[in-house]
């Protein structure tokens, strides 16, 4: 037996004896659960700018890791390992659940080792008792990491241009806390409290909307795409009266505590309570203006249960769900799961539920990636494609489609793109390998279209995107490039053809802190080409990282930075 096949086989006995400890009563415990995961995720967006201390920093990522896992492990066949009138009370104590999370964390820590150690990313060595040794053994970074540390940096970048909207939502809340303890209190005129309820819900409403706007870097869908019955915009919308409802329901939880002369009143009890799915979609039918069979399709879309939990279980600390299902007409909705990525998590789910939908429209999220890249070039200097371009053969068909081009009147330069609008996170390493090969293929359409340019003159080119322009002008040179919406750079696989410069979305924002081109800009598109060349580091730096042990069980595993730190500190 290899080392990799015996951690592969304490994973899954770590699996089974986690399964028996929770309770038979899965309601009971996904309440439990959900109520510690959000009361720790409210708990560090409370923290603001503020430093958190290391254990907390650990204690939630080992959450972010294990939430999945211990949802997954909940909707499994249940193992009756608790006597069937044992109460919440004794089973799913707030300590049972931080426990039982972190111990899920470990375990996909390990899981995402093992997955390391699959890919020659890491190397394993059992002691031959009950310590396994992982070490790094490159210094390229794991795809994942990169297209994780890419896609990080666009959701900072929406939060800090939000940051403005979100001050001027925090100032008005006082006031708002304040008309919820005197509805509690219950005085004033009914005039008062109707007004003082419309006021309430205006403000939750645009609370909301920013929420789903910081959220705009989760997907690449026009509002009009429409999948399993309903447009992106009702999705959209449905779950921004998710989010509203929820920040309204703890604060009202908590002016109700402070009514009653508790200046301290925290929010929790009102975390992770069981609701009816039924009112929800007619409330939501309501709130829209839409049929109820609309409002329930595109509300079970949020919704994590029996039936999806392995999907969405499959790769670790990703997109928590927003809703959980608690039983046969009762959801549980979560803080962390609707104000973290849950239009990832819809987005898997629509994959899942309407494979064949998903995939034919996948062309509208490239019309919607050439759209913001134009944004990039909107001064009057720029001449953009309506759409794509077909380059043929001499003899013969299509020999490649340009998806994308832009021509600079002032330095007649001529920037032709290649646009690859993949999902994020692959699920398994087929996808990520499937991914990494459509990818690729971009090398062949770069091929492609420099041995174009040897036999064609590239104004020719410009003709066929406006003929008038290339009456009047030539076009001197042509940069390549190739970008991905999330992803570019792999760890393994072709090299990328240089005459190219590959990228993703996000790195082309960053290297221009997210400005349209300037009309006095010397040469944008050599100037973009050059930055990209640049700025493709796919060095790890795990050099900087010290030894770190997981727990797994009676077991533990030791992960270093180097085999050098393995060589000088494994015992």
């Amino acid at each position: 037996m290899t080392d990799r096949e015996r951690l592969r086989q304490l994973i899954e006995a770590r699996h089974d004896q986690l399964r028996a400890e929770l309770s038979a009563d899965t309601r009971a415990t996904i309440v439990a659960l959900t109520r510690a995961r959000d009361s720790l995720h409210l708990a560090t967006e409370r923290a603001g700018d503020a430093p958190i201390p290391l254990d907390i920093v650990e204690k939630r990522r080992l959450y972010e890791l294990g939430w999945n896992k211990v949802l997954r492990l909940c909707f499994e066949d249940p193992v009756a390992a608790v006597e069937p009138g044992s109460s919440l009370a004794e089973i799913a104590t707030a300590e049972w659940a931080d426990r039982t999370i972190r111990e899920c964390g470990h375990l996909a820590d390990v899981e995402l080792v093992l997955a390391h150690a699959e890919t020659g990313f890491m190397q394993l060595s059992h002691d031959g008792v009950a310590t396994f040794h992982a070490w790094v053994t490159t210094k390229r970074m794991p795809t994942v990491w990169r297209e994780r540390e890419d896609f990080a940096w666009w959701g900072r970048s929406l939060a800090e241009r939000l940051e403005p909207a979100f001050r001027s939502l925090s100032a008005e809340r006082p006031h708002v806390l304040e008309r919820l303890r005197a509805h509690e209190r219950r005085h004033g005129s009914a005039a008062e409290a109707s007004a003082a309820v419309s006021d309430v819900d205006g403000y939750y409403r645009r609370l909301a909307t920013t929420y789903t706007r910081r959220m705009a870097h989760q997907h690449s869908y026009p509002p009009s795409a429409s999948i399993g019955g309903c447009t992106f915009q009702v999705y959209v919308d449905v779950l921004g009266l998710l989010i509203g409802w929820m920040l309204e329901d703890l604060d009202r939880s908590q002016a109700a505590g402070q009514s009653l002369g508790d200046a301290d009143a925290e929010i929790e009890p009102a975390l992770a309570m069981p609701r009816s799915e039924t009112r929800l979609v007619e409330a939501l039918a309501r709130a829209l203006g839409i049929e109820p069979e609309l409002s329930r399709r595109a509300l079970t879309a949020f919704i994590l249960d029996g039936e999806n939990a392995r999907y969405h279980g499959a790769p670790a600390g990703v997109a928590a769900p927003p809703l959980i299902r608690a039983g046969e007409d009762h959801v549980v909705w979560s803080a962390a799961g609707l104000l973290t990525e849950p239009i990832l998590f819809l987005t898997r789910e629509l994959k899942r539920r309407y494979t064949q939908e998903y995939h034919n429209t996948a062309h509208l999220r490239e019309d919607v990636f050439r759209e913001d890249l134009y944004r990039l070039f909107a001064d009057k200097r720029f001449v953009t494609s309506a759409g794509t371009v077909e380059l043929k053969r001499e003899v013969g068909g299509v020999r490649t489609d340009l998806d994308a081009l832009v021509f600079d009147r002032k330095t007649g330069t001529l920037g032709v793109f290649e646009l690859k609008a993949q999902d994020l996170f692959a699920r398994s390493q087929a996808e990520r390998m499937r991914q990494r090969d459509n990818f690729y293929h971009a090398n062949r359409q770069i091929s492609a279209l420099m041995q174009w340019l040897q036999r064609n003159d590239a104004t020719s080119l410009l003709a066929r995107v406006d003929p008038a322009t290339a009456k009047r002008f030539r076009v001197h040179k042509v940069y390549a490039f190739v970008l991905g919406r999330y992803l570019a750079h792999f760890a393994d696989g072709p090299e990328p053809d240089r005459r190219a410069a590959w990228g993703t979305w996000p790195q082309v924002l960053r290297l221009l802190e997210e400005r349209a081109f300037d009309p006095s800009a010397a040469n944008p598109l050599a100037s973009l080409f050059t930055r990209l060349v640049k700025d493709a580091p796919l060095v790890d730096g795990a050099g900087d990282r010290g030894v770190r042990e997981v727990s797994i069980g009676d077991a533990r595993l030791r992960v270093y930075p180097s085999f050098a730190a393995y060589k000088g500190g494994a015992s």
